[in-house]
């Protein structure tokens, strides 16, 4: 199987550049490669990557086979005043599709990394829109390997995060279409990428926010910040002095973003009794 890798080194599938090798990492091209591996290895246990822009992955590596859909799934197209996109297409491609074709309230793709499919899983958002506000419907295949549709309202969209099953593979996203003018949309991409140059670090290793905002009167970045965690390093990792909710590295240790993460959980929980929740999904062996 020619899209089967064994012993595939999974750091090259990181925005954080880190992480051991996966047993085996298999990328389909088709539902019908999908199903068919699935159903050929059900004694294996399987997780379902995007483009690892919020993910860590252990130094050890992981010993479950890691998917990741491939090309054909990217494929974006308007039929019948909907917009239709594979869950491996990139936000900022769909953000792009839609300025060409003058849809409106997409803007803030254009400043969130990863895929659209991940980003429906945890209603990703910025600039006070989440996905849940362009959604129709999530094609997907379920735990059985039925092929099935989603429409948005039974779908409960909290912040950061869904009731989707986690063994639910996302295949395809239905948005609602807004047409607006070129002009206005351009202007907002403009003015969000310009706010987000100015407050987060890029062209850094980095898995994106790292921890959700905790119901309280504090931000997560405050809450690193009042707790010290902000000057703490282990090794070469520490928090980003253009944000503190984004961690940064600068070496190769995967274990030191682990521990940076459990340490700012565990001090914050003892001086202000809140536990923050990573938004960064830890995948590996211990």
């Amino acid at each position: 199987m020619s899209n089967l890798i064994l012993d595939y080194n999974l750091s090259d599938n990181s925005w954080f550049g880190l992480g051991g090798k996966a047993k085996k990492f298999f990328s389909p091209n088709t539902e019908k490669e999908l199903i068919s591996y699935i159903k050929n290895y059900t004694s294996e246990n399987f997780i379902t990557i995007g483009s690892g822009s919020n993910i860590l992955f252990r130094d050890k590596g992981c010993s479950e086979t890691i998917i990741k859909l491939g090309k054909n799934f990217r494929k974006i197209k308007i039929v019948d005043d909907l917009l239709f996109c594979g869950s491996g297409s990139l936000k900022n491609q769909v953000s792009k599709f839609a300025l060409d074709n003058e849809i409106k309230n997409m803007e803030f793709l254009s400043c969130i990394p990863g895929t659209m499919g991940g980003g429906v899983f945890m209603n990703a958002g910025c600039f006070g829109y989440e996905f849940k506000d362009i959604i129709k419907e999530v094609h997907g295949i379920d735990k059985n390997l039925n092929k099935i549709v989603i429409k948005a309202k039974n779908i409960n969209f909290n912040y950061r995060k869904t009731d989707l099953p986690n063994d639910f593979i996302i295949t395809e996203l239905v948005l609602n279409i807004i047409y607006g003018s070129r002009k206005c949309i351009e202007e907002k991409i403009t003015k969000f990428k310009k706010e987000k140059k100015y407050a987060q670090p890029s062209k850094i290793k980095t898995g994106g926010s790292t921890f959700k905002n905790p119901n309280s009167n504090f931000k997560a970045w405050e809450l690193i910040k009042k707790s010290g965690c902000d000057k703490v390093k282990f090794g070469n990792v520490k928090f980003s002095c253009m944000h503190c909710n984004f961690i940064e590295n600068h070496g190769n240790s995967g274990k030191d973003v682990e521990d940076l993460i459990n340490y700012t959980i565990d001090q914050v929980k003892k001086k202000f009794n809140i536990i923050l929740e990573p938004e960064i999904k830890i995948i590996g062996d211990i």
